[in-house]
């Protein structure tokens, strides 16, 4: 029993993590991923929709407000082939490398009873190899046209440009539309803000500055067996005293919405970006998000304080 201890110890590898993205690819796709500590850790989904290689590819970075100097957490994957693989992630400052190119025999054993070799150290991936990996192509639903404002159908135009000045002055709907679209699956700049509805998670992932317009990037995540359908979205400025006898709630609307999802289902996530006007907060006021479930009862409520709505972080 010591000997198979040390055998499996052996085999775990470490991967070093900053408040930058570590990329880590695997030999085949994805099925299944467990992190120790997601309150300072962070990963990426795989992306359903992507190009051939998106699904065996996680994106790991580390919280960005942390003051430590050095943090540990496990991270176990499972590809769909059975192999199962144990990490030891390693917060420092400056890694060693940045991507990560994993082996098949570094997987500690095969939960469908396949062999497994031994351990191979992990390769970091160089030259044509890597860009042929990583160069995931976006989804589909995502190179396309928006339709008009506050509507979330699917997109129809594929990518052409940039969001450009010269594109704000002539087309803000498109400049809106490119701005969601590149920043819809950053890192979030906010770790750990969301509030929740049993299983269902509302997250608040940053808000951002740029020319008049205020950018809330947002994440719904369903962790629940039952799919979750949107009745609406809305938000809203309110007072942050509750219970007083002056509290009022007024609607504000957006200018874009990108994404907003009509159906998050069982076991998955949306990411997605909605646009205002230019606004801010006094100290004794909030804006207030409700995502209510059409014909449920899962009806979520996040609270942004004025520090938060004040403080955006500015688009480069």
């Amino acid at each position: 029993m010591s000997l198979i201890g040390m055998m499996v110890s052996a085999q775990t590898d470490t991967i070093q993590v900053s408040t930058n993205t570590a990329v880590v690819i695997f030999p085949t796709n994805v099925s299944d991923r467990f992190l120790g500590d997601d309150l300072n850790f962070f990963m990426s989904d795989p992306s359903e929709n992507g190009s051939a290689f998106s699904k065996r590819i996680l994106k790991l970075y580390y919280n960005e407000r942390s003051v430590v100097k050095k943090d540990f957490t496990n991270l176990t994957v499972i590809t769909v082939n059975g192999n199962s693989y144990e990490f030891t992630l390693e917060y420092i400052k400056a890694p060693e490398r940045k991507t990560w190119y994993i082996k098949p025999e570094q997987a500690v054993t095969n939960i469908l009873g396949k062999k497994v070799q031994s351990n191979y150290q992990a390769q970091e991936i160089t030259g044509p190899e890597q860009d042929d990996t990583i160069a995931a192509e976006p989804r589909k639903e995502d190179k396309e046209h928006t339709a008009p404002v506050g509507s979330d159908e699917d997109d129809t135009t594929v990518e052409t440009t940039d969001p450009t000045r010269e594109l704000y002055e002539s087309d803000k709907m498109e400049y809106f539309r490119l701005r969601s679209y590149y920043m819809q699956f950053d890192k979030a700049k906010i770790p750990r803000f969301f509030a929740r509805s049993g299983d269902v998670f509302l997250w608040l992932k940053g808000i951002y500055y740029n020319e008049n317009e205020i950018y809330m990037q947002f994440k719904v995540e369903n962790r629940e067996g039952v799919d979750f359908d949107t009745n609406f979205l809305k938000f809203s400025i309110a007072t942050s005293y509750k219970k007083s006898s002056s509290n009022q709630k007024t609607e504000i609307v957006p200018v874009f919405r990108y994404k907003v999802p009509k159906r998050v289902y069982a076991g998955t996530e949306n990411h997605f970006v909605v646009v205002f006007d230019k606004f801010s907060l006094d100290r004794n006021k909030v804006v207030v998000v409700d995502l209510d479930e059409e014909n449920g009862n899962r009806n979520v409520s996040l609270e942004i304080d004025h520090h938060l709505a004040n403080n955006p972080f500015k688009i480069k």
